[in-house]
């Protein structure tokens, strides 16, 4: 009688554990696996509350909807490295424009987890009967029973996440509560709002340098054109790098000895939303959504941008990106990000389409006249496509000559798609001279995220060779960051560590902005003594870089499990040694959440982050 529901149970243990194994549980591996298990028993014992005639259906239905949650959390590990969080309904509607991407991880194995519907095909086909569903018969009082007892198991072990939770400051992951777990927890954290307590604030203020009378940079930028560039995927190591004898990126290469501070040892910050989050970051000053993306997440919030500073001294702002404006919410929140316009594909004219959208040289190209129309000073943000993931470009636009070992990989793609981005750019610049928009602009630029994770063995091992050392974390967040003033004679190497979160502070300081103190959670690496870098989301919370080390909680969230190792050296750092860095980490993410879901940024500004929360006030702004 029951034959049948023991093939379905074992089926599911057996997908549990292929899928844990997969994503790498290794801690608690048999906990876990058991613990949702015995979850998904519990959720799919309503099935016998549903009548009789239903009920095989239902099961279908059920059991259909789990095995393709399954399918799609390993496509999207394969991607994001972990599972998919319950926002990523908002970004439905992109999938289409990044479909490239999805159809490199879609992989024939995932197809896996739906080898058991075959088997259950199979079963009715050669069994006597097939009533199992139905001759279980359940009475009225037998309903609320197993409704009570399912509905009392499944809040239970919703009571031991938030316990594991707890104990990872807040951290929840696949590998601390298990593929079903995580996903039911994601939603209850997704219907509630973070909590902050005075003591966090307290270290965060600690740790923000106060203004100092003589800056160093002040005002070299001052009433100058702005011009930043976000370049895609554009990765540290590619800088003065050579592939049989031919430079990657030569025009960057000259660049950043011409006129340019270069932050040498800067790093990504962004959080699920990629390349939105990284104007965010930048132009805010404050960390992006650990959930949603930020530009989604926080579109009611009221802004303190770079932006809106300029726009205060007069300057008119603007955005280019050669996609289509509703893409990462941007046509809604450019706006109240501070852009009085927005040039998005819908202006321009698609004439050579690469990838996901425009052409970079396209893009430039484009821009020139309408930047000359512009009343001066201005700030114009520029956010490139064509190095955009999975980086296969038309062979005519692949210039340099691959070793035979990088041809066909998706290295050598990205080493051919940053190259032509490195021309694009060379004849941007080019052309901001010919029209005499060159002289009197700062050109700005960085790399908005990481185009290869370490999790990836395949990549992980391609870079490892390319560079000729291991591809380890430091690396894989290193962006450059260029700040190039034509005129000034300066030209230096900042090693100073910092983030995204550090560019409003760092760049206003060159434009000659003054900032009151405790505004914002960036630093002025100019003026900085001690680097310091939150590594997040893309790491558990607490991750941090600084000028000697890298800290990595481990994926469990617990600090006992992590690594951490000195960056001259490589040799292991004892983990308490970390344990300052990793409370600092937590709290300015902590802290900026708390001010962007309340939306305090007005508060704040008006009053610092001192007074709002030290002194008991951050109860009366909030009502």
């Amino acid at each position: 009688m029951y034959k049948k529901i023991g093939i379905i149970s074992a089926m599911i243990l057996i997908k549990l554990m292929i899928f844990h194994q997969y994503i790498g549980v290794e801690q608690q591996f048999w906990i876990l696996t058991l613990k949702n298990f015995c979850l998904i028993l519990a959720l799919y014992s309503f099935i016998f509350l549903v009548k009789e005639e239903r009920r095989k259906r239902t099961f279908y239905i059920v059991h259909f909807l789990f095995s393709m949650l399954l399918f799609v959390d390993a496509i999207y590990y394969s991607n994001f490295f972990t599972l998919v969080p319950v926002y990523s309904v908002y970004q439905i509607g992109q999938i289409g424009t990044v479909s490239d991407s999805v159809w490199y991880y879609l992989k024939p194995k995932y197809l896996l987890f739906f080898v058991d519907f075959f088997i259950l095909f199979f079963y009715e086909r050669h069994s006597i009967g097939d009533e199992e569903f139905k001759v279980i018969k359940i009475t009225k009082k037998w309903r609320k029973v197993v409704a009570l007892f399912s509905l009392t198991f499944i809040i239970g072990i919703m009571g031991i996440s938030q316990r594991i939770v707890g104990e990872s400051q807040g951290l929840y992951t696949p590998y601390n509560l298990g593929v079903l777990s995580y996903h039911m927890y994601d939603v209850a954290k997704f219907v509630s709002k973070p909590d902050v307590k005075p003591q966090k604030v307290e270290k965060v203020i600690e740790d923000i340098t106060p203004t100092q009378p003589q800056l160093k940079g002040f005002g070299l930028g001052l009433n100058k054109n702005v011009i930043v560039i976000q370049a895609e995927s554009l990765q540290g190591f590619v800088l003065d790098k050579t592939i049989e004898e031919q430079e990657i990126t030569p025009f960057l290469n000259r660049l950043l000895r011409d006129d340019t501070l270069y932050f040498s040892r800067y790093y990504e910050q962004v959080g699920w939303g990629n390349t939105s989050d990284a104007e965010f970051i930048s132009n805010n000053g404050l960390y992006p959504s650990s959930g949603l993306y930020s530009y989604k997440e926080y579109e009611g919030n009221t802004f303190k941008t770079l932006p809106l500073l300029l726009k205060e001294k007069g300057y008119e702002t603007m955005v280019f990106h050669g996609n289509e404006p509703d893409f990462w919410n941007r046509k809604t929140i450019y706006p109240k990000q501070g852009f009085d316009q927005f040039i998005s594909l819908n202006e321009l004219e698609a004439d050579e389409m690469m990838g996901v959208g425009l052409s970079d040289s396209s893009l430039f190209r484009q821009a020139i006249p309408i930047l000359k129309k512009q009343n001066t000073p201005f700030y114009s943000f520029f956010v490139t496509l064509t190095s955009h993931h999975p980086f296969v470009m038309d062979k005519k636009y692949c210039k340099l000559t691959l070793p035979q070992e990088y041809e066909g990989t998706i290295l050598g793609d990205y080493i051919q798609s940053v190259h032509y981005f490195d021309h694009a750019l060379e004849g941007f610049i080019k052309d901001l001279k010919e029209n005499g928009l060159y002289e009197d602009t700062v050109i700005i630029l960085y790399g908005d995220h990481k185009a290869f994770r370490v999790e990836d063995e395949e990549h992980k091992e391609l870079l490892s060779h390319f560079l000729g050392k291991p591809y380890e974390e430091d690396e894989m967040y290193r962006i450059p960051l260029f700040v190039h003033m034509p005129g000034q004679s300066i030209q230096e190497e900042i090693h100073c560590v910092g983030g995204q979160v550090d560019f409003l502070p760092t760049i206003a300081n060159l434009l000659g902005l003054s900032l009151p103190p405790y505004r914002f959670l960036g630093k002025d690496l100019l003026n900085e003594e001690k680097g310091f870098a939150v590594l997040q989301p893309h790491t558990g919370r607490g991750s941090f870089i600084d000028d000697e080390k890298i800290f990595i909680l481990g994926k469990d969230g617990r600090f006992e499990n992590s690594k951490a190792w000195n960056l001259k050296t490589g040799k292991p750092v004892p983990l308490e040694e970390c344990r300052e860095g990793y409370d600092r980490a937590v709290a300015e993410v902590t802290t900026s959440e708390y001010i962007l879901e309340y939306d305090l940024v007005p508060a704040v500004w008006e009053e610092g982050l001192k007074e709002i929360f030290m002194h008991q006030k951050i109860h009366e702004v909030m009502e």
